[in-house]
């Protein structure tokens, strides 16, 4: 598999794809559950730079973050900040293993959620080590791209399969405290879940896109629901974050805007989904696009921006609580793309992806309430 599949797939919608996909790229093979245990990983690493991608990240406080990926070699990346410097973490072996998701709400319990090799690919931190858990992998070249945590008896991971007949449906699991169990959805045509985001047992939102626009579900307690966004059917969603029943952000692409590509950002106000304003900043027509959204202590939105035909610099975006403003940040060697945001408060976020050119050493920025800085 390639590590930086999101790069791969962006790099073919903007080339004229109606639908953008992260997980084009993965070839996982399926199998009935994914396996418990296993091997461990070489680690920790302290503060030294790491070759591959970070695709997500969590914070739980100013001293407790994780993020996750994966390596130049194609295994699982996991890196935690204590409060003074990120370290490399042991990891499960897993051939063929990717990351794209992680979540937490209390230093002693983190998901992180991916695939390998044998299908979908769901990692525990019980406060001392991290452990694979066994997962549902139904169909063909299951994968889970996005997690998210209400208590340590309920969470929440999506993703996609392929059906027998090789049509991409949605796949979404649920952790009830024992075990992670396959939960019915919405399967429109060429569906695919790329985030997800709950505030409690009664209501989550998973967001993504079909073949014909972007793809917003919603979880009421009983039932996974499509629910109706403004029509756009040259769009795509990757990224959602929902902080009440009133308050939800959900962030993307928009193509032939008339760019080839433009930041979508929309929002629910308890009702509807309404498109909200955005920068696009200028810069080669090729595009620019949002990949994640937090909105729990602030609000910021990452994604990429095209410099060149070659070349591309973080994307940052916040919320002012009026509109969205651009914010200045680094922009390291090589084309970079911003993959995963957390936020715990206006003075601590942490924003995290790699280069797509050059070394393509994972990077992690920090803002500290005034401005970004490079820490990896």
């Amino acid at each position: 598999m390639d590590p930086n599949r999101r790069i791969a797939g962006l790099a073919v919608a903007l080339a004229g794809a109606v639908t953008l996909s992260f997980t084009g790229a993965a070839q996982a093979s399926a199998s009935t559950a994914g396996a418990g245990g296993g091997a461990v990983a070489a680690g920790p690493q302290a503060g030294a730079a790491v070759r591959g991608t970070l695709n997500g990240v969590a914070a739980v406080s100013s001293r407790e973050a994780w993020a996750v990926g994966s390596t130049a070699a194609v295994e699982p990346l996991i890196v935690h900040w204590n409060g003074g410097r990120w370290l490399r973490a042991r990891t499960p072996l897993a051939k063929d293993g990717q990351l794209f998701g992680v979540a937490s709400i209390y230093p002693s319990s983190a998901w992180a959620v991916g695939v390998d090799e044998g299908g979908t690919m769901i990692l525990h931190w019980n406060g001392t080590a991290w452990h694979r858990v066994r997962s549902p992998s139904p169909g063909r070249r299951p994968a889970l791209e996005a997690v998210a945590v209400i208590s340590s008896r309920s969470a929440w991971a999506v993703g996609y399969r392929n059906s027998t007949t090789n049509v991409q449906e949605t796949l979404i699991l649920h952790w009830n405290g024992t075990a992670w169990r396959q939960v019915r959805a919405p399967n429109p045509a060429g569906s695919e879940l790329t985030g997800v985001s709950a505030v409690s047992s009664t209501d989550a939102w998973a967001v993504g896109h079909t073949s014909s626009g972007p793809l917003l579900l919603r979880w009421n307690g009983i039932s996974w629901k499509r629910v109706a966004g403004p029509k756009l059917p040259a769009a795509s969603l990757y990224g959602v974050s929902v902080t009440s029943a009133h308050n939800a952000w959900a962030v993307g692409v928009r193509f032939g805007c008339p760019a080839v590509g433009c930041p979508l950002v929309l929002h629910w106000n308890g009702t509807a989904w309404k498109r909200a304003k955005t920068a696009n900043p200028a810069g080669d027509p090729r595009g620019n696009w949002l990949f994640a959204v937090a909105a729990s202590g602030g609000t910021w939105a990452v994604g990429g921006t095209s410099v060149t035909s070659s070349s591309s610099m973080p994307l940052i975006l916040r919320w002012n609580g009026t509109m969205w403003k651009l914010v200045r940040s680094p922009n390291p060697t090589g084309a970079v793309n911003l993959f995963g945001v957390a936020v715990t408060s206006a003075r601590n976020a942490w924003a995290v992806g790699c280069p797509t050119s050059g070394t393509q050493y994972a990077v992690i920025l920090h803002w500290n309430g005034t401005a970004w800085k490079r820490v990896l």
